[in-house]
């Protein structure tokens, strides 16, 4: 954004971090306050200002006040944050949204995961803080050069695969057995799942099996081997590294986190 932004003039609302699926759309909605939607794993289809939109992760998009937006998920799920804040003083922008500078997406997702870890912070150093990083990212932002990206046609037989997949992740152990679901090789999976979702098959099969363990660990007492087993992983400590990659921290961790009195 090229307009002066006075730190005092941001009122920060909701940041969260959250997920997207088919079940669980984005929108339709016009909000009176700024929108930073950010794709932190996957990607979504947006309609916004006449203008249909991909975004894959990592990212986002800023959607402006008053601008009527809606969306979905491509393919099983898209993990993302939303920053609500409103900016005092501020004008409109045509086309009503704005895209991150290329080659700046990296630079925004490193300083939303630091924002989104001081947003249960209430002391005002924090939250001046979070005003000040918040300034930095919409640094970050522009006006699109280009408004409109016409989206991949749907592929239902990836689409059926890979639903396919998350109801038996016990027995996906490689890609190999999520393309045998539809009767072609591992490469062609591989070639059709960048080509439709423009990311890695292998990233997406790894993330379906962390998000089915996060629902394990808070909401079941198996052990992390008993998890490891459901969620395709041929051995626990295979499936805590992985874990500890991701998420930034064990499962043991994470389940103390989502309830921790158990």
């Amino acid at each position: 954004m090229t307009q002066s932004i006075d730190p005092d003039g941001i009122i920060l609302r909701e940041h969260r971090l959250g997920r997207f699926d088919r079940r669980m759309p984005i929108g339709p909605a016009q909000w009176d306050f700024h929108d930073l939607l950010w794709i932190h794993e996957g990607s979504v289809r947006l309609s916004i200002s006449g203008d249909n939109i991909t975004l894959s992760a990592p990212g986002g998009i800023l959607i402006l006040p008053n601008t009527p937006f809606s969306g979905t998920a491509i393919g099983g799920f898209a993990t993302a944050s939303i920053c609500h804040f409103t900016l005092v003083g501020t004008e409109t922008i045509d086309p009503g949204y704005l895209l991150p500078r290329p080659g700046e997406a990296m630079h925004i997702q490193a300083m939303l995961r630091l924002s989104l870890g001081l947003a249960g912070a209430t002391a005002e150093p924090d939250l001046q803080r979070r005003r000040r990083l918040l300034l930095a990212m919409l640094d970050c932002f522009d006006i699109p050069k280009a408004t409109t990206h016409a989206p991949e046609p749907s592929d239902d037989g990836l689409d059926m695969a890979w639903g396919q997949a998350t109801k038996s992740l016990h027995k996906m152990r490689t890609l190999s057995d999520v393309a045998a679901v539809m009767g072609v090789h591992e490469s062609a999976l591989r070639a059709r799942h960048r080509r439709q979702y423009r990311t890695s098959a292998g990233s997406h099969l790894r993330e379906m099996r962390l998000r089915r363990a996060e629902d394990l660990l808070s909401t079941t007492r198996y052990t992390l081997g008993e998890i490891a087993r459901l969620v395709g992983y041929g051995h626990a400590e295979t499936f805590i590294a992985a874990f500890h990659r991701s998420r930034g921290c064990t499962p043991g961790e994470f389940r103390h986190r989502s309830n921790p009195f158990a």
